[in-house]
């Protein structure tokens, strides 16, 4: 018996609600929490208008197999986005697992695998590239200034565009900030000789650009629009874009923040960082996830960080 609850069913509607509920309590974002919420949604339509299963108790692995096979015959989703439903499906069992909803061994999720994925090359800024885009940013003004940081602390830490949005002036410190991660995990970034510099001349052309409002009138966040406001991603992908587009990245480059990320973590591999140390930087939960910036180094970037770490360097032979 389940705390009593194996005398009656319940439905699968009333635990996502339950599940919703919990995941804003433990301090998950809130988009974070409504794209679960709409994949779980999503699935429980499907298990009562194909499967007529309306209670958790019912759900088998089969119904999990042919809602996935469901999705794949519809075509429009590839193995990634898949792959990313049946991970929300598995948090949400193992959640009425330990609620005890479900006794372990009756988790349908228990023996459900992840899709294949195509291993997709990351193709993103090279070294030239990165430096012309940088230095295509005057200092003139305030927003000049701050943008030019911005682009630098993007290339040059590998944080999402979100997590640099939510940068407060709490959170730094003289040698490292703090960053508020994907689902509430924290982590330390350094800040490297080139960030300090620019970093000074932001705080300056801050402080005189915001010297005739009261300190109520302006956000605690650091990086601010002109009226004192959080600045927000849609203004970093704009200025990103502008400059790239002004020098000429090639094509097959997005030319999005998430290229600066994609750019940091292969260049850090290519200076022989270990994956374990990058994937603490980039704020992985795993170094699987990490690994995929591999695919995209050239073979002599291996061979040469290889060379350079090689177990016998340092032996005296």
């Amino acid at each position: 018996m389940k705390n009593g609850r194996s005398f009656f069913m319940v439905r699968i509607i009333e635990l996502i609600d339950d599940f919703k509920l919990n995941q804003e309590i433990i301090g998950r974002k809130p988009k974070y929490v409504e794209m679960c919420i709409w994949r779980l949604k999503r699935w429980q339509e499907y298990m009562e208008t194909q499967c007529n299963v309306v209670d958790i108790e019912a759900v088998e692995p089969i119904h999990i197999k042919k809602y996935v096979q469901y999705r794949q015959q519809i075509g429009s989703e590839k193995p990634i986005t898949l792959n990313n439903n049946i991970a929300t499906l598995k948090v949400f069992f193992n959640y009425l697992i330990d609620e005890e909803y479900l006794e372990e061994k009756d988790n349908p999720m228990r023996k459900i695998k992840s899709l294949k994925e195509e291993k997709r090359v990351i193709r993103t800024f090279n070294d030239e590239e990165v430096k012309r885009i940088i230095n295509d940013v005057k200092e003139e003004t305030y927003s000049n200034i701050r943008d030019k940081l911005i682009l630098i602390i993007l290339f040059d830490t590998g944080i999402r565009v979100s997590e640099l949005c939510n940068i407060k002036e709490a959170d730094i410190s003289m040698r490292s900030i703090l960053i508020h991660g994907k689902g509430s995990k924290q982590r330390l970034v350094y800040i490297s000789k080139t960030m300090r510099k620019y970093m000074r001349k932001f705080e300056e052309a801050k402080k005189e650009r915001f010297k005739h409002k009261r300190s109520d009138e302006i956000e605690d966040f650091y990086f601010l629009d002109q009226s004192a406001k959080q600045l927000h991603r849609s203004r970093i992908n704009k200025i990103l874009k502008e400059h790239c587009n002004n020098v000429g990245v090639r094509e097959e480059v997005r030319c999005s923040p998430h290229d600066c990320r994609h750019y940091f973590a292969q260049k850090q591999l290519r200076n022989g960082i270990d994956v374990y140390s990058l994937s603490r930087l980039l704020g992985h939960f795993d170094t699987q996830e990490t690994t995929k910036y591999l695919r995209g180094l050239e073979q002599d970037s291996i061979l040469e960080i290889g060379r350079l770490h090689s177990p016998l360097n340092d032996v005296g032979i």
